[in-house]
């Protein structure tokens, strides 16, 4: 008969062998050297990471100063619409009573050059009707200027440009 290599009793010799030589090495390595108290290697910082990083609280700081200054503007933009709306609110009770001093002096003039059967009475009544133009048209204007300056619209915030990411860099080409 041919012998197995492989066999059962060669097999329990191996592990047997493996046991009986792992176990001295394993009890000295059981006890580590006691020391104070952990401490991690902190590996520096390249540029790459440092600029990373300042790039991330310019970002941060831009961001929040983008926020801020929409919200601004927002409250700006509302309060100007409800100074705006009160202003024409204000100066339309001004004009309506322009238009109607106009029609007014415009029927007062066609009346007096119907009525009239000479030229000079015909100036006349178109004299009369540019000064009662000309004297609604001041009465309106320094009735408008009591209102005072009309409101101006607030101006977009110019939050200026977005940082720039830094390059992150290159791996030099291996020698041969």
């Amino acid at each position: 008969m041919k012998a197995n290599f492989v066999n059962s009793r060669n097999v329990a010799l191996l592990v047997a062998a493996g046991l009986l030589a792992g176990t001295g090495t394993a009890v000295a390595a059981d006890t580590p050297a006691p020391s104070a108290s952990p401490t991690a290697t902190a590996k520096p910082l390249t540029d790459y990471q440092k600029a990373k990083a300042a790039y991330s609280v310019a970002v941060e700081a831009y961001i929040s100063n983008r926020k801020a200054s929409q919200e601004q503007y927002k409250t700006a933009r509302d309060a100007f619409a409800l100074a705006k709306k009160a202003y024409g609110d204000a100066r339309k009770p001004i004009l309506e009573a322009f238009k109607a001093e106009l029609t007014a002096a415009k029927t007062a003039r066609e009346a007096a050059i119907a009525a009239a059967t000479t030229a000079e009475a015909k100036l006349a009544a178109n004299t009369a009707h540019k000064a009662a133009v000309a004297a609604a048209t001041s009465k309106r204007d320094a009735a408008i200027a009591a209102l005072g300056a009309a409101p101006v619209e607030p101006a977009k915030p110019v939050v200026g440009t977005r940082p720039t990411p830094p390059a992150k860099p290159t791996k030099a080409p291996k020698a041969s």
